[in-house]
């Protein structure tokens, strides 16, 4: 099953967002988890982390209603996605907006923006769309837990390769790449960039292999715990 976390100010999105599932035929393989923005960036970014979804929707305009929260929110949803892909890079997330122009100027990728208007079905219609809002975050989903386990699984193999004294020079360079990627997925900000790692860090790259199998673990199983 899949977990996707929405963060919005109001209420009624959360509903909207909930009967567009349950019309959808792939509502047995998602659950939807909701939160409202918290006043502090940080804050917000550890919640998310705690909860471990395996995407995010966010609003863009995350401080316009003062129905549901009386707090004041400093931040949008394009920077609370910029904030959070720093932290784990090419994590699926994705800006749900009425202000799509706006949110696409602020945005580093604005293929991750769409209208609130397409979780209706005759939108996507007009647009000809050839996949769903949520076939579109299950193509993503699975993308990128496809790139992890598949570099994982090709970090395994050369490191059996050099353990068999077979490794070459390219080989070894591929080791650092891949290391590289595989902990972006843990930490990018607290990644050890690549020009200062050392080929012979097994111990290390045990390490990182082990956080990536937790991490393939807990979205396989929908375990944020």
């Amino acid at each position: 099953m899949y977990k996707v976390l929405m963060i919005d100010e109001e209420k009624d999105v959360f509903d909207d967002f909930r009967d567009y599932v349950d019309d959808s035929a792939l509502k047995p393989e998602f659950e939807i988890i909701t939160e409202f923005p918290l006043n502090d960036l940080e804050e917000m970014i550890q919640v998310i982390i705690k909860i471990n979804p395996d995407a995010i929707i966010t609003d863009f305009m995350l401080n316009e209603s003062k129905v549901d929260i009386k707090h004041n929110v400093p931040y949008n949803g394009s920077r609370l996605v910029k904030e959070f892909t720093a932290i784990r890079e090419g994590f699926p997330c994705f800006i749900l907006t009425s202000f799509d122009d706006q949110a696409i100027n602020q945005s580093s990728d604005v293929n991750i923006v769409y209208i609130k208007n397409i979780l209706h079905g005759d939108v996507e219609a007009k647009t000809k769309a050839r996949a769903t809002f949520l076939e579109r975050i299950k193509s993503q989903i699975n993308h990128y837990t496809g790139r992890i386990k598949e570099a994982e699984d090709k970090l395994l193999a050369l490191l059996d390769l050099r353990k068999s004294g077979k490794a070459n020079l390219a080989d070894e360079n591929e080791i650092i790449e891949l290391d590289t990627f595989l902990e972006s997925t843990i930490d990018r900000k607290h990644a050890i960039p690549k020009e200062y790692k050392t080929l012979s860090n097994t111990n290390r790259l045990d390490q990182i292999l082990s956080k990536v199998d937790d991490l393939l673990k807990k979205i396989d199983t929908g375990d944020g715990k």
